[in-house]
């Protein structure tokens, strides 16, 4: 029960003062996309309580994908703690968005391309990620900014098996083919898939508040990233080739993710979503393979009292100021 409560801590705000006017960014949004976060972008408070089970979802997920393989070495909710506090520090965090829901694809394109890792036969793991990403492309365009990381995948598990570099491609194009197939039926231009494509590149100009306490939140998650990359680069030598291959994995993804942001500043929520799955990862092998010392638990009750002092603040404005970025 610790994991719902952690997440019902930096909901609860949201559930009883949404914004009856909020609504999802729909600029970025694919077809799929604009039909699901519409059915609930005029309910905020609908669409947060979805959010909040969605986000502790996708946390389970994390767990059970490290539970099947144990790249971490060791089973933990570690993952799932992490998540839950990186991807919902922030009020327009906790709202379903398409974001969000391209993140779910995204997680079962991951958890298929580890699958294949030491296959000896050929295998069609990288034709079902490359139709993963793509469900995910057309619920928010952004997404196709990962697209690399399939290619950088192959490289790392599978490169002597030269038949499925083309997988990845088709399985890419394969839901495309079916919307055009929809925009060829419906007597639409097949042309208008390339338009909103072009989506992914075009900032929607929608500035994102943060607190002064929500700053120092992140500045914080920010030092232990740096602390847990340190420890990363001194004992990834002495891990297996699973666990080291797949931290290069993540290490890609986050890259991926921090250059969509830069691409697009208004991806921000991808980057986040998608880019908090590889810190997550790499702060729960941090805190599970450490020594278990007073500096450590230090970090880790900062981490907590961050989390609260975040909900109350909230609530009584204890720093005031907004900015906006």
């Amino acid at each position: 029960m610790l994991m719902p409560a952690i997440a019902l801590l930096l909901w609860l705000y949201t559930f009883f003062n949404s914004p009856v006017s909020f609504s999802s960014d729909l600029s970025m949004a694919g077809p799929l996309g604009r039909l699901l976060a519409f059915s609930v972008s005029a309910k905020p408070v609908i669409s947060s309580v979805l959010a909040c089970g969605i986000i502790l979802l996708y946390g389970y997920f994390l767990v059970q994908i490290n539970g099947s393989l144990l790249f971490l070495q060791t089973r933990s909710q570690m993952p799932q703690f992490f998540y839950i506090v990186i991807a919902g520090g922030l009020f327009w965090l906790r709202y379903l968005s398409p974001a969000m829901m391209a993140t779910l694809f995204v997680i079962i394109m991951i958890a298929r391309i580890f699958q294949s890792f030491k296959k000896d036969k050929l295998t069609y793991h990288f034709l079902d990620a490359g139709i993963f990403l793509s469900i995910a492309v057309l619920i928010y365009y952004p997404a196709v900014f990962f697209f690399p990381v399939l290619l950088i995948a192959l490289f790392l598990f599978r490169n002597t098996v030269w038949q499925e570099w083309f997988y990845p491609w088709i399985g890419f194009f394969l839901p495309a083919l079916f919307w055009g197939s929809y925009l060829f039926l419906t007597d639409q231009p097949l042309n208008l898939i390339g338009e909103e494509l072009r989506n992914a590149f075009v900032s929607s100009g929608r500035a994102y508040d943060f607190s002064a306490v929500q700053l120092a939140y992140y500045g914080y998650l920010a030092l232990l990233v740096v602390i847990g990359s340190f420890h990363m680069i001194r004992t990834i030598g002495m891990q297996n080739i699973q666990s080291r291959v797949f931290f290069i994995f993540f290490f890609w993804l986050f890259v991926l993710s921090l250059i969509t942001m830069i691409i697009n500043a208004s991806a921000a929520q991808v980057t986040i979503y998608i880019g908090g799955i590889s810190l997550a990862y790499l702060l729960s092998y941090y805190f599970s393979s450490c020594k278990n010392n007073r500096f450590n638990n230090l970090l880790l009750f900062i981490m907590i009292a961050g989390i609260i002092l975040v909900a109350v603040d909230e609530w009584f404005n204890i720093v005031p100021g907004t900015y906006s970025f």
